[in-house]
């Protein structure tokens, strides 16, 4: 291990001397020495607030650190620690004040979604699996970012079980599912962008991406990656490297979609 990375472990710990099986002691093992790229990996975990998991990859990564170790590198790890580590604290911290709430207003969906998505973050997936199938028998109390969050969460624990069609369905009907119309005589009904209402949810899609690929339905899959084209642009890098890994080939489609643009784009002109 480098010598860097050990001390700021050692002061992460208090100060006690560890040696290097004290230091993998301080986290579940979170399979950093399989991951083919376990920095894209602690990315996404970031990118997603899963902060205890992201926690314990970081420190995972900075045990498995040698002498040559880049200083950046190591720069990058204390990093991703310290922002976890203030996450999970402040989680911990909101966590009985949403159960309190949740509980003395138990048909409030946001309160319950909330509440779910802290659990998330302290990685307690079967706990936030039960409160995200409660939110779903009160969708008038939700907004629909939380509505939408909430199916997409739902989807995503059946994804890491392997239940990939189960996860699809979710991750769909996250996709699809719309803002409610206002009524004809809502002042505020000739303000809505039609386009706005058709766009899907760009988070649920690229979950449908992945599921599609790891079902084996590239077919389906290169068609609804161009329809993430259209209305996003490239896919991120998380996801492109999945679907490649799965077969697919997102840059090429990416590309080939932009080349379909500009010789439709010649034809109108």
């Amino acid at each position: 291990m480098h010598e860097l990375a050990h001390d700021y472990l050692e002061g992460l710990n208090h100060g006690n001397d560890m040696s290097d099986e004290d230091d993998l002691d301080l986290v579940s093992v979170s399979g950093a020495r399989g991951m083919e790229d376990p920095m894209s990996e602690l990315s996404f975990l970031r990118q997603g607030r899963s902060a205890v998991r992201g926690y314990n990859l970081a420190v995972e990564m900075l045990v498995l650190t040698e002498k040559d170790t880049p200083i950046a590198y190591i720069a990058d790890l204390v990093e991703a620690v310290e922002e976890c580590k203030s996450i999970k604290e402040s989680a911990w911290v909101e966590l009985s004040g949403l159960r309190a709430a949740a509980e003395k207003d138990p048909n409030d969906g946001e309160k319950l979604a909330q509440l779910g998505f802290v659990l998330n973050t302290l990685d307690e997936p079967e706990e936030a699996l039960s409160v995200f199938t409660r939110v779903l028998e009160h969708p008038d109390t939700l907004s629909i970012e939380s509505h939408r969050d909430c199916l997409n969460n739902i989807g995503w624990h059946h994804f890491l079980q392997g239940e990939y069609e189960q996860a699809l369905g979710w991750f769909e009907h996250a996709c699809r599912l719309k803002e409610p119309v206002h009524p004809t005589g809502d002042e505020d009904s000739e303000d809505i962008d039609e386009d706005e209402l058709d766009e899907p949810y760009k988070l649920a899609l690229e979950n449908v991406l992945l599921t599609l690929a790891k079902m084996g339905r590239l077919t389906e899959a290169t068609a609804r990656l161009e329809e993430y084209h259209r209305w996003f642009g490239r896919l991120p890098i998380y996801e492109s490297t999945a679907l490649e890994k799965l077969g697919l080939q997102p840059d090429v489609i990416f590309i080939r979609s932009r080349i379909r643009n500009l010789a439709d784009e010649a034809a109108r002109s």
